[in-house]
């Protein structure tokens, strides 16, 4: 009886023991079928794993840094159309002043050349005089005697007043002025005061850091001086040339 109490016990413990066996062999396949199942898998399908691995785990910042690359060079551009804008817009200001500038001077110059009295000649050449080309001043000087012999004898006066200036560049920076004046001048014989419109083009180009008047004459296609009215000097007649020697006579023979 003791024996067979014996063999029961050994019979559940074998039978506990094959069951605890086959416990842990079905969750060694357990655990090992998932591996074995992603290995096939991966192994099935290489072109997909390597897919997912080069896929970006957070597409959000691709489109972050594209935008910032975007922004940037939208900020480059906009910097450099700004530099250019405003290079222009310097480049205007700098012809508007230029331009200004000589139709300033061009005025006061023509004021003066049409301010002039028999009673203070001298005083019209030292302004006519000043502030111009070395040209123009010795065209002045060598008129000199001329012009004052005029005012002189006939007792000319003269004032007048700038209606419209028009400077038009020309090639070296050189500014071509149309003054448009009322003259007003009376002389000995006329006495009452007589007032004619005169079209005038002054010459202005730079020197150094600043301007000066070059030339001044009647505007081409205007209406001459009348007779009271100062002509503006001319350079002088180039002088003619010395008459050839005569050939001497032969000499003759004896």
């Amino acid at each position: 009886m003791t024996n067979s109490i014996l063999s029961e016990d050994e019979t559940v413990d074998d039978t506990e023991s094959k069951d605890a066996g086959d416990d842990a062999e079905t969750s060694e396949e357990a655990q090992t079928k998932p591996a074995d199942r992603e290995e096939t898998d991966d192994a099935e399908q290489p072109g997909r794993s390597l897919k997912s691995r080069l896929r970006p785990k957070n597409p959000w910042r691709w489109v972050a840094a594209v935008l910032v690359v975007a922004v940037l060079a939208g900020g480059v551009f906009g910097f450099m159309k700004y530099r250019e804008v405003t290079g222009q817009l310097a480049e205007l200001r700098r012809a508007q002043t230029d331009r200004d500038t000589a139709a300033q001077l061009a005025k006061d110059y023509a004021l003066k050349s049409l301010t002039y009295s028999f009673e203070d000649p001298d005083a019209f050449f030292r302004a006519v005089e000043d502030g111009v080309s070395q040209q123009l001043k010795e065209k002045y000087v060598n008129a000199t005697d001329l012009l004052k012999s005029i005012m002189l004898q006939a007792q000319v006066t003269s004032t007048g007043e700038v209606l419209a200036t028009d400077p038009v560049v020309q090639p070296g920076g050189v500014y071509q002025v149309v003054v448009s004046a009322h003259q007003t001048t009376r002389n000995l014989q006329n006495p009452t005061p007589k007032v004619s419109i005169i079209l005038l083009q002054v010459t202005v180009n730079k020197a150094g850091n600043g301007w000066q008047v070059s030339d001044i004459g009647p505007k081409t296609g205007s209406h001459p001086p009348v007779e009271d009215q100062i002509p503006p000097p001319e350079a002088p007649p180039a002088p003619a040339p010395a008459p050839a020697p005569a050939p001497a006579k032969p000499t003759p023979k004896r």
